[in-house]
């Protein structure tokens, strides 16, 4: 070979070389700098709503276990990525309602939360109806939130009573710099709000000079109103045709709802295509992600083109889900050291309040949303375990009636070793609900109320109001002690006011909900190697004096408490007319979405925490049988019903077929005898009346000879014509 063609050759391997260089740099580059799969737009949103103090996460949850230090890493990234491959604007906006929930915020306390709160750097935030309800909590927010906010805690409708002083600010201009966005804030019209705050109507302030003048500045680029309220709240509308009245019909206006829960999202408002809608979830199981157009360019388009220019997506608040949305490899970590001093402030105010103790070891769990038939249902644990085992004492016949919204989340106890700790009993019952004695009321009307308190449904799993204790068992027994929560105490007297009833005591019993569900987990599901009694925890919240003092004689609601009661009557959610439909959802029927059913997205177990799986279901706890009604007894009930409903159809089927029977006869006679009624005057029955009376006369002369009929009536073909 000569050296030329040894030279070529050389020359060759070199191009190759360089060309397969060349495109794995080009597949590397474009694998490391993979964009985030979000609709991104001219003005981008992250959204909380709802998050009722989870700051925390929920760590027995693989797809919901970030926290507030991930959840801020995951915005610090995305705002970067904003900024510098997008060049717009990523705002940061919460729409209330951060008390109650965990440990962290009980009993309108909001002392040990607010750090953690004002530890992220919040472009917006508005009032939820949980802050307001309380004034201390208020005070606080007025000293410690909202100077570190710098002026973006907006509450367009909520004033100090005393000073008529808007709580926080009306609205504010956020200026990025890409973007400028008028940002309002309303919340929902409530009756129970603390007695320092006045919550001003809707329909009146839109109509005050401060809120056009904002809207006539025309100094933004579009228009975001955090509105806690339903998504589908007729409030809703109301401000947006006060502000669409005001504004260029192409303005982009984005509304961001909440306080149920849910996660919705509609790309029209009153057909009004370049408004929309998000809900964003509640109890920080969803981040919401909002985009949409800056003015100059949304009015360069119409109708049907401006959808594409809108953008929204729901993130589950896992960590998985959070690193791959950023596109993260997979040894690059999600937190960054801003993230992880927020996780650590987290666990360390929870330590402090010993939120983290282990209690119970339950080893599976129980769901709030399942059919009460289901054997995972919570509803079923507390009807058939907890209440009995707690509330009811051996030989008192004593029921429980207490609204489905008493209990706020699910009984979790797989993962993190299968323990329960202080933090999640306290977000299954995170009020301390005083329970209340009501009185001895008769068994018909305990059943009366069981059936108007709650509406009939096809698709509910879970009644109105749940009853405890086995009211169909003791058929000889003529009353009952009847005990309820204290928030369900007007719904309930409203109702036996309506039955005359007037033995109302209404005594606190010195019970409250949190603390009865903390000892019955605490001696049904005891941890291995773990002695009775041993394992007790007290929770920073508990006082006993104050309990003893609630129980003790003496303490029955005043004449004034009662007044109010009688006034306040049923909550504004139950319907005035009574509903006689007894709420019921048969055995064996459909129970409902069952947890651990249907398709899952599964998560590489190398993104949890240290969590450990699991263990394997383990059947429910058992308790005392003197308290629970026997297989038996249930048998025999079914039983008895199915005998009822057979007799009472047996009973229908004989009178239908009776009627129908008789009715032939019944015409048959009348039509014998002339009584059939006809619109014809010539005639009547079978037979025409001048030949029935022919033919009696025919008979009564003994029957000689044949009757002559009557010319007039002689058949067609016997008449001559002329």
């Amino acid at each position: 070979m000569t050296s030329r063609n040894r030279s070529r050759g050389m020359s060759s391997v070199k191009a190759s070389l360089v060309s397969v260089l060349f495109l794995f740099n080009q597949w590397f580059f474009a694998y490391a700098y993979q964009p985030p799969p979000l609709p991104f737009g001219d003005i981008n949103f992250l959204v909380l709503s709802d998050v009722h103090s989870f700051v925390g996460g929920h760590p027995h949850e693989p797809d919901r276990n970030a926290d507030y230090g991930d959840f801020y890493s995951f915005y610090e990234k995305l705002k970067a990525y904003c900024h510098d491959k997008k060049q717009s604007d990523l705002w940061l906006l919460n729409n209330g309602n951060f008390l109650h929930g965990t440990g962290l915020a009980m009993e309108g306390n909001a002392t040990s939360l607010l750090p953690i709160i004002q530890s992220i750097p919040w472009d917006g935030f508005s009032m939820g109806n949980h802050e307001a309800m309380y004034s201390a909590v208020l005070h606080d927010m007025r000293e410690t939130l909202l100077p570190t906010l710098n002026g973006n805690y907006i509450t367009s409708n909520v004033v100090w009573k005393a000073t008529q002083e808007p709580f926080g600010e009306r609205y504010q201009l956020l200026q990025g710099e890409f973007s400028t966005v008028l940002l309002f804030g309303f919340l929902y019209h409530m009756e129970s709000s603390s007695e320092t705050i006045l919550v001003e109507r809707i329909e009146d302030m839109v109509q005050q000079a401060w809120f056009l003048d904002a809207l006539a500045a025309n100094d933004y680029d579009a228009i975001v109103v955090l509105a806690h309220m339903d998504h589908n709240d007729p409030l809703v509308n109301e401000i947006h045709s006060n502000i669409r009245a005001h504004i260029d019909a192409k303005v982009p206006i984005q509304f961001i709802t909440g306080h149920t829960h849910k996660r919705r999202y509609t790309d029209q408002i009153q057909k009004d295509r370049f408004a929309r809608n998000i809900q964003p979830g509640g109890q920080f199981d969803t981040v919401g992600f909002v985009s949409i157009p800056k003015f100059s360019n949304a009015q360069t388009k119409d109708a049907k083109e401006i959808g594409q220019e809108f953008g929204h997506d729901f993130l589950n608040t896992s960590k998985t889900v959070l690193h791959d949305t950023l596109s993260l490899r997979n040894d690059e970590p999600l937190l960054v050291p801003r993230g992880e001093e927020i996780t650590q402030m987290i666990k360390e105010t929870q330590h402090t309040l010993g939120l983290d103790q282990e209690v119970a070891c339950p080893g599976k769990d129980y769901y709030r949303n399942v059919s009460m038939h289901h054997p995972d249902s919570l509803w079923r644990l507390w009807r058939e375990h907890v209440a009995p085992t707690q509330m009811f004492q051996k030989g008192e016949d004593r029921l429980m009636l207490v609204s489905k919204e008493s209990f706020q989340y699910d009984l979790r106890g797989s993962g993190q070793n299968d323990a329960m700790t202080l933090d999640d009993v306290i977000a299954i019952a995170p009020y301390m609900e005083k329970v209340i004695y009501i009185g001895v009321v008769p068994d018909w009307m305990v059943r009366r109320l069981n059936q108007t308190l709650n509406t009939f449904s096809a698709h509910a799993m879970i009644p109105d109001f749940v009853l405890a204790g086995e009211i169909e068992t003791y058929k000889t027994i003529e009353e009952f002690k009847l005990y309820t929560h204290e928030s369900d105490v007007p719904a309930i007297v409203a109702k036996l006011q309506k039955y005359s009833y007037q033995g109302f005591q209404v005594t606190p019993t010195g019970k409250r909900s949190t603390i009865y569900w903390l000892d019955y987990v605490m001696s049904a599901f005891p941890c291995d190697g773990v002695k009775e009694n041993e394992y007790k925890v007290i929770p920073y919240f508990y006082d006993p004096s104050e309990l003893e003092e609630e129980s003790s004689d003496g303490h029955a609601y005043s004449e004034d408490e009662m007044d109010e009661i009688d006034q306040s009557g049923a909550p504004e959610n139950q319907h005035e007319e009574e509903d006689e439909s007894k709420w019921t959802l048969p055995l064996g029927g459909y129970a409902g979405y069952v947890p651990g059913k249907g398709d899952k997205h599964k998560i590489p177990s190398s993104k949890y925490d240290s969590d450990e799986s699991p263990a394997a279901s383990i059947s429910a706890p058992a308790t005392n049988n003197a308290h629970h009604s026997s297989v038996s007894d249930k048998k025999k009930r079914i039983e008895e019903r199915k005998k009822r409903q057979k007799a009472i159809v047996k009973g229908f089927a004989l009178t239908i077929a009776t009627a129908l029977l008789l009715v032939p006869v019944v015409c048959g006679v009348m039509q014998l005898t002339g009584r059939w009624k006809d619109d014809d005057d010539d005639g009547i029955g079978l037979y025409d009346r001048d030949e029935v009376r022919s033919l009696r006369r025919h008979r009564r002369r003994g029957g000689k000879g044949a009757a002559r009929p009557l010319k007039d009536m002689r058949p067609l073909g016997e008449i001559e014509i002329t």
